[in-house]
């Protein structure tokens, strides 16, 4: 992987981005990211179709991208209007107290095992975190957002296949680097289906973060401690399995439209609109 090429003066950090994401479904990708007001106002909106990784797909759009800041966002994700300022506002001063910062994000663990970030999960069918100020340190990053600057030289690792725990793994080798992770305040809109169990692909993921990073261990994921043992990953699928046969278990369904789920949200108070000026 490439090393950092140097410090973009914080000003500039904020000033432009690109938006990147990794497609697999036309029809969630109009009605949640593509519906989003503040896409329009990136510098720069990378699709990426057709590929079997998200690693593959993301270092393909990094060699496209013509800004420094770049924003890697689900596909099932709706940005309310006013999301980018936010975003650039705590890109601009984390990097007054942090140029040299890793990877931000939405949602994410810190250290003590405490999760930090603002965003609403339709999976749980509920607002995950709170707002704060500034960014909140961090050991690893969900996937949902990640915010990079492509003169970091951080990259995905290709080796890792399918659509889970990248987030983790750039973090880790973030801070192999010695560079800091945050998550940040700026709330977004998850609009995920629920799981039963979560499919195989995540799980073997963890299993392969945990021989890459078996020096790191115990890895703390948003989702999950991944250990040298698993035990937390068994405890996890006997549980839900446990909950799904006694019909405890019933998955959410995204919403048909995240943008009125949003303004419901504000007209009822439970979040704040944020402003795009």
């Amino acid at each position: 992987m490439p090393e950092a090429t140097g410090t973009t003066p914080p000003e500039e950090e904020s000033s432009k981005c690109s938006i990147i994401s990794a497609v697999s479904d036309e029809e969630v990708l109009n009605s949640c990211l593509l519906s989003s007001p503040d896409v329009r106002r990136a510098a720069d909106v990378i699709l990426q179709t057709g590929y079997p990784s998200a690693a593959l797909a993301y270092n393909a759009a990094l060699e496209k991208a013509k800004t420094n800041i770049v924003m890697f966002v689900h596909q099932d994700v709706y940005l309310p209007e006013g999301w980018l300022r936010t975003a650039q506002n705590a890109v601009g001063i984390l990097s007054k107290i942090d140029p040299d910062w890793g990877v931000l994000g939405c949602w994410g663990v810190r250290p003590s095992g405490e999760r930090a970030g603002f965003v609403y999960d339709g999976g749980w069918r509920r607002i995950l975190g709170g707002p704060f100020e500034g960014g909140q340190e961090v050991e690893s990053l969900d996937e949902v957002v990640l915010i990079l600057r492509k003169s970091s030289g951080l990259r995905f690792d290709q080796q890792l296949r399918g659509f889970h725990m990248y987030g983790t793994d750039i973090c880790l080798e973030a801070r192999r680097r010695g560079m800091k992770c945050y998550a940040i305040s700026a709330f977004c809109v998850h609009n995920t289906n629920g799981y039963n169990l979560l499919p195989y692909q995540f799980w073997r993921n963890c299993w392969w973060i945990r021989n890459k990073w078996k020096a790191k261990l115990p890895v703390p994921t948003p989702c999950i401690d991944i250990t040298y043992f698993g035990w937390p990953m068994i405890k996890w699928n006997v549980i839900r399995s446990l909950n799904i046969l006694l019909k405890r278990h019933k998955p959410a369904r995204r919403a048909a439209d995240p943008r009125a789920l949003y303004e419901d949200m504000v007209r009822g108070g439970i979040v704040e609109r944020a402003t795009s000026t």
